[in-house]
């Protein structure tokens, strides 16, 4: 079945309820790169539940419409999708043991050309029981091979440019070769990130790590060295993904600091390959450290 590029950009994804456990806190914390000292005092807020607090990259998985491109009707090869973009911005922290309700909407259909593919673009708002916002997602799909189909072009996105000198901090952090599975865990149940054959058949060596997964590693990196473990500081984290990380990569995220952001990229340290570029977090410098 051919890609119906109308059928995407009208689709209405029901809202989505989720109620997020000590437990579903501490399994992301883990799936991100927390705890892997375990005699890190700094960490074990993250992972133990008598202080909990809790990770804010973990607000890209929460009440999502899942795995939404693998409708049948939408005319998409699911296994050849590639996450493109991610964004969160936080306006509260994220509560634990409280229903959540994400309300989710197609922003824009994108055609890169013939022989090129289609790029869709998400919206999530997230808000707790009495209507409060609690954080916005953003993130982009490319469909590979699907464009071409006359729609419209997209907009070159801002200039982003790292400053000429070498990095302020440098943090590498390894995966395991259990990563992708344990990551999976938190709701992304896409085969390509666990099953050898699916991966396979879409040009990869192996499972590959989940886009959400390094972001999140991105995520800790910083929070544990810009933020100095106060999550409180995070107002929004983006990236762009510019290759897949495969489980037992070292993620080496490279940091510059610039006023209240901090640019980033990571490199899968053993391969030399970027696999997240175009990263920005937002500070909120008035927050406790």
């Amino acid at each position: 079945m051919a890609f119906n590029h109308d059928v995407v950009a009208n689709l209405v994804f029901p809202p989505v309820t989720q109620t997020p456990s000590a437990r579903d806190c501490q399994l992301y914390a883990l799936s991100v790169g927390f705890g892997q000292n375990p005699t890190d005092r700094r960490d074990l807020p993250f992972v133990y539940e008598p202080h909990l607090r809790v990770v804010p990259t973990m607000a890209a998985v929460l009440c999502t419409p899942g795995h939404w491109v693998a409708d049948p009707t939408l005319g998409i090869d699911a296994d050849s999708v590639l996450h493109g973009e991610q964004s969160v911005r936080l306006h509260r922290a994220i509560p634990v043991g409280q229903p959540l309700t994400g309300h989710s909407r197609i922003v824009n259909v994108w055609d890169k050309g013939v022989g090129k593919g289609a790029v869709v673009e998400l919206e999530c708002q997230v808000s707790d029981a009495d209507g409060t916002p609690l954080w916005t997602v953003n993130r982009t799909a490319y469909l590979r091979g699907e464009g071409g189909y006359g729609g419209a072009v997209q907009p070159k996105g801002r200039s982003w440019a790292l400053p000429d000198r070498e990095a302020d901090i440098v943090c590498d952090i390894p995966t395991s070769g259990q990563q992708a599975l344990l990551y999976r865990l938190n709701g992304d149940l896409n085969p390509v990130h666990a099953d050898p054959d699916v991966a396979g058949a879409v040009g990869f060596p192996q499972p590959i790590l989940h886009g959400l997964c390094s972001y999140g590693i991105a995520g800790c990196a910083l929070l544990k060295t810009v933020c100095a473990h106060d999550e409180s500081r995070v107002r929004a984290l983006s990236v762009r993904f510019s290759a897949p990380a495969f489980p037992g990569d070292t993620i080496r995220t490279s940091i510059w600091r610039e006023g209240s952001r901090a640019l980033f990229t990571c490199t899968a340290l053993e391969r030399d390959v970027q696999i997240i570029t175009n990263g920005a977090m937002e500070l909120d410098e008035g927050a406790s450290t």
